[in-house]
């Protein structure tokens, strides 16, 4: 589960992480209302159901219903041999709260049999990031619910405020990296 404070860069790691050659095939459900959609230039083929066959064999697919809908259609699909994946990418918008998405793997049973959340990532954007956990409820919910954390534009601030960034963000989650 991928959540990122807006503009901390999600869509471009999200992108090279699906052109990495580690050997995978990752499904993306990716939220239709983000700021930008995975390039269509990799794109192979598109079905009615939104979901699209990547040339490098990974999938995206658009939430247009329920989140546990569109993880019980990919199961569905995956067990009839129309699509495969190793592992499941959810892109969540920056204004997301990962509270409810993290619950579907654990409240649901049949997801919880399908599904293992393997992990909370948040992106956080080191220029903006101060003023958007002031702000913004949610952007302190996906910084307290990561179990590991990512630091984005560091090179935009000095040393000085990405020390203060990571001890602020130390201080709202002690247990998760900062990488």
């Amino acid at each position: 589960l991928a959540s990122c404070l807006v503009g901390s860069g999600k869509t471009t790691l999200l992108k090279r992480v699906l052109h990495e050659a580690h050997g995978q095939k990752i499904a993306v459900i990716e939220n239709e209302f983000g700021e930008e959609n995975i390039d269509t230039d990799i794109l192979r083929t598109e079905t009615k159901e939104q979901i699209v066959q990547m040339s490098n064999g990974c999938i995206c697919c658009t939430i247009r219903e329920d989140l546990r809908e569109t993880l019980q259609l990919l199961a569905a699909k995956r067990r009839k041999g129309l699509v495969e994946f190793d592992r499941i990418v959810i892109e969540t918008t920056g204004l997301a709260d990962p509270g409810p998405v993290a619950q579907t793997f654990f409240m649901d049973d049949e997801i919880a049999e399908t599904y293992l959340l393997d992990s909370i990532i948040t992106l956080v954007d080191a220029k903006h990031a101060n003023k958007q956990l002031d702000d913004r409820q949610e952007a302190r919910r996906q910084v307290g619910f990561a179990d590991q954390i990512f630091l984005s534009k560091t090179d935009l601030v000095s040393a000085a405020e990405t020390d203060a960034l990571t001890h602020r963000l130390k201080h709202m989650n002690p247990r998760a990296p900062i990488r």
